[in-house]
């Protein structure tokens, strides 16, 4: 049975699906760092994403399963030499200040997705906002 998560940015929740096929291990840690109450803030290199940094999830051993260097507008990725979870709202890479980098690709946001992206892509210009990711129950 698949596993979703709930996110919740600026009073807007959505449903995401986790992959759990393409990225087993990854998903797992992820899974096990829920619930996440952060700062979601943009990225400064990357394109149109935004990230939190979760310390529990910075460990270099998490494989990157399901791995993506580009990220499509709802994707949610995993970058574990830093425990960094970005979520895209448009065409965004996983960069930083040395170049274009790798993230095992973990969810992807399902349903009507509008709301979401949008509470996302607010933290350019409306700076960082809160994000709590739990589990979805049921």
């Amino acid at each position: 049975m698949a596993k979703f998560i709930e996110i919740t940015i600026d009073g807007e929740t959505t449903v995401a699906r986790l992959h759990e096929d393409a990225a087993p291990n990854a998903v797992s840690r992820f899974w096990q760092a829920l619930p996440i109450d952060e700062t979601l803030r943009h990225v400064r290199w990357s394109g149109m994403a935004s990230y939190v940094l979760v310390e529990s999830l910075r460990d270099e051993s998490i494989p990157l399963e399901n791995r993506v260097s580009f990220y499509q507008p709802g994707a949610i990725c995993l970058r574990p030499e830093h425990g960094e979870v970005a979520f895209s709202y448009g065409q965004a890479q996983a960069r930083d200040h040395r170049g274009n980098n790798w993230a095992a690709h973990i969810a992807t946001v399902e349903g009507d997705t509008a709301s979401y992206l949008a509470a996302i892509a607010r933290t350019k210009r409306g700076g960082a906002r809160s994000i709590t990711i739990k589990r979805q129950e049921g």
